[in-house]
């Protein structure tokens, strides 16, 4: 369903008579073609360094693609799960700015919560929240987590787990309703048996105290927002990814498709060369620098020499999440108004959709039509991964029809799934150790940078896998960057502290 783009970009390349590519000066390899390593790319071709990309799908843009798909209706275009811009990284910003340009969108945020047949905003707002639960439960919710507030102040415990996090920060009850269900759904594991560093770094800073605050104490000198509005390129997410490979072709440096990395070959503590498998057969290609945002797992067991046993030991202790998307197209002008609607309800088998039209209306051939990306969340072997297209997308339709009410089935166009392998590490409990001695191995490469959410194995939003694209371009070219410290601050990724209301200021 994806539309090559091999007649824009080099793939497999023939390889020289004696079977290796040597590249010139401060020259670099980027595995992966996701928007991180794209922007890798990007910022070297800029500054005139020699780079090539490497990518093992016939696409650019990783888990942040467009999909297009032409109907009799039109073309659709979807992205895989929707991909919004939000930083808080000026720099950031503008590179984002500068690539996307006059295709840049604003578009509204209006993302909730299905809820026992009722409607809640998300992120939780307290008085819409406590609204929906009614006066009783609300009540007992703010006195347990006074309680717990209370015995965590008397009796300290370590918050280890997914459930000890979040009842630390919102109380039993407010954990019950809002966050367990939907989190058990996401990760196919109970909540305590996650990790509590996926709560503390996807909502460092809030709890119940904190959104009350802020919702009834005026904040002195500067405004404090949940982002209520977002960025986002006309034609998709997708876009981005896609002007980008463009400038880097246009710099003179190569983006390989088709091209996966078999080897990674080191001598010492430095990489020396890498072995990719092509169209026309295995290929050496050897560079001064290379910058890796494929799978980290995978890194370590391609290594030549092979790592320590313990290292390929731990490379099989950590573990993905996948998700499927069925991508529906609709005889109907709107589902909802939402951006995104998460799903909790536990005999509904997705856990969230949007709707790409409410992003822009370029996503859709004309005002009469809509679509939906649903996501399911799943591994491999289970009863979701295990479904054929044709049961994913008619299970879809059901519960659309059936249990949500949103739509009828003669306003089914056509659907289609899209599966996307390994697309959320996942913090399960005792993962630290194993991933600590992954990261020790590999940062030993002098030479060698890993990057975004895959080649790092951390759960970072879109704009923080994007910042360590950037921080690894900028180390090539002399500067000294800690990749790590990226999204280690100790607040929520979707609070911008501002001097201004967000919107003010926009071009």
């Amino acid at each position: 369903m994806d539309v090559p783009r091999n007649g824009r970009f080099k793939s497999s390349a023939v390889s020289p008579s004696n079977g290796v590519t040597p590249r010139p000066g401060n020259s670099t390899v980027v595995m992966g073609a996701g928007p991180g390593g794209l922007c890798s790319a990007y910022v070297l071709s800029k500054a005139g360094v020699p780079a090539t990309v490497l990518e093992k799908a016939p696409f650019v843009g990783g888990l942040a693609r467009t999909i297009r798909h032409q109907t009799e209706y039109g073309e659709f275009r979807f992205d895989i799960g929707g991909h919004r811009w939000f930083t808080k990284n000026d720099e950031l910003n503008e590179l984002f700015r500068e690539v996307v340009a006059e295709e840049l969108l604003w578009v509204n945020r209006i993302s909730r919560i299905y809820f026992d047949g009722k409607y809640v905003d998300y992120p939780l707002k307290i008085s819409n929240a406590l609204k929906a639960i009614g006066p009783v439960v609300a009540a007992r919710a703010m006195a347990d987590y006074g309680r717990t507030r209370v015995e965590q102040r008397i009796h300290p415990s370590p918050v280890e787990s997914m459930e000890d996090a979040y009842i630390d920060q919102f109380g039993p009850t407010l954990y019950r309703l809002f966050f367990q269900r939907y989190s058990e759904k996401v990760w196919g594991l109970p909540c305590d048996q996650m990790s509590g560093d996926w709560v503390s770094q996807r909502s460092k800073g809030m709890s119940l105290v904190t959104a009350v605050k802020d919702a009834v104490v005026p904040t002195k000198g500067k405004v404090v927002s949940l982002i209520d509005e977002f960025m986002y390129p006309r034609g998709g997410f997708g876009r981005f990814s896609e002007r980008m490979a463009d400038a880097i072709l246009a710099a003179g440096n190569d983006i390989r498709l088709n091209t996966g990395v078999e080897k990674v070959h080191r001598e010492g503590n430095r990489v020396v060369g890498i072995t990719v498998s092509t169209e026309a057969g295995a290929e050496r290609i050897e560079a001064e620098n290379y910058i890796s945002s494929i799978p980290l797992t995978l890194l370590a067991k391609i290594m030549d020499p092979a790592p320590p046993a313990d290292v390929l030991a731990a490379a099989d202790k950590l573990t993905f999440r996948n998700i499927i998307t069925v991508n529906l197209m609709l005889r109907k002008p709107q589902v909802t108004p939402d951006t995104w609607l998460y799903v909790h309800d536990k005999n509904i088998l997705f856990g969230r959709f949007h709707e790409p039209k409410n992003w822009s209306p370029a996503m859709v051939p004309s005002d009469d039509v809509t679509s939906l990306v649903v996501e399911y969340f799943c591994s491999f072997g289970d009863h979701i991964w295990s479904m054929s297209e044709e049961q994913l997308v008619a299970q879809t339709v059901r519960h659309l029809v059936d249990d949500l009410k949103f739509i009828t089935p003669d306003e089914v166009i056509a659907g289609f799934t899209v599966r996307a392998p390994r697309a959320y590490p996942a913090y399960v409990i005792g993962y630290e150790e194993p991933l600590a001695r992954i990261r020790s191995f590999i940062g030993d490469m002098e030479n060698l940078q890993i990057i975004g959410r895959y080649g790092t194995f951390r759960y970072n939003n879109t704009d923080h896998s994007i910042e360590t694209g950037l921080l690894a371009a900028k180390n090539v070219l002399g500067e000294s960057h800690d990749l790590d410290q990226v999204n280690a601050d100790d607040e929520y990724h979707e609070i911008k502290r501002v001097s201004e209301p967000v919107a003010a200021g926009r071009s």
